[in-house]
């Protein structure tokens, strides 16, 4: 929901779209020359997965920030109510046993210019104060061809390098549901298993379980999607695989931005 009029003929064109997508809670940016346009909203499915084989080494870092980014302890967040036709607000603040509907101290202020709807201010409120809990955590990384093809506001799968318990590699081969890795696989616990096809999309987790036959694979129920199998001519990018338990697989999970 949008309701504003610019007022002002010297406001460019590019500062009107940044106000409409602010209400609507939109990413505008440039790929290639072409205005493009995300919804920033939860990704249920990745748009692709990393692991050290389109990573360029020494190039993956994390950090975590020990307090809230920009030193903000909640949000405030301006709309006009359509009841009142006067500015409103709707503010929230994290403590330490959550989030409460109160003042912040120090808030994250946003203006929803065109917003008069309050569940639509609502709606971004949450959203920030929650963006601020996760936004602790950051990671970067420089990736091989396949980082062109994710664009910003889409969800990734990042296998961590030097984390034993986020397994990575290829898949080698497969007869049915069995499937033969480049990596050994160390089960510990319930793990789960998501593999890309020939065109780097990834399937949703699949519960994953050891092969009696050999440590260098596992058994899956994964649809029968087509893979990428290396044969050094015909196929240089292989179909990849990461296996973890749910908590770890979760972990792996990344907001582009």
């Amino acid at each position: 929901y949008f309701d504003y009029t610019f007022d002002d003929e010297d406001i460019s064109l590019g500062s009107r779209i940044e106000t409409i997508c602010n209400a609507a809670r939109v990413i505008a940016y440039w790929d290639d020359g072409v205005l493009t346009f995300a919804r920033d909203e939860r990704k249920e499915f990745p748009s692709a997965v990393f692991n050290r084989a389109n990573i360029v080494a020494d190039e993956y870092k994390i950090s975590y920030d020990m307090t809230m980014p920009g030193g903000y302890d909640g949000v405030e967040v301006e709309y006009v109510s359509p009841r009142t036709n006067k500015k409103t607000y709707i503010r929230y603040r994290i403590t330490d046993t959550g989030i409460v509907e109160q003042s912040a101290l120090s808030p994250l202020k946003i203006s929803l210019s065109g917003c008069r709807n309050e569940y639509q201010a609502e709606d971004r409120a949450l959203l920030e104060v929650n963006r601020l809990i996760s936004s602790r955590m950051k990671m970067n990384m420089k990736t091989l061809a396949d980082g062109e093809y994710v664009s910003p506001g889409e969800m990734i799968v990042v296998a961590d390098t030097y984390d034993t318990n986020q397994q990575a590699g290829y898949i080698v081969a497969r007869n049915g549901d069995d499937f033969d890795t480049s990596e050994q696989i160390n089960f510990a616990g319930d793990m789960y298993v998501r593999v890309t096809d020939s065109i780097g999309n990834s399937t949703d987790k699949v519960r994953a379980y050891p092969r009696t036959d050999t440590k260098f694979g596992f058994t899956a129920t994964v649809p029968n999607i087509t893979l990428n199998i290396f044969d050094g001519y015909n196929v240089q990018s292989p179909s990849r695989y990461v296996i973890a338990t749910t908590e770890e697989m979760e972990a792996m999970r990344w907001r582009v931005s």
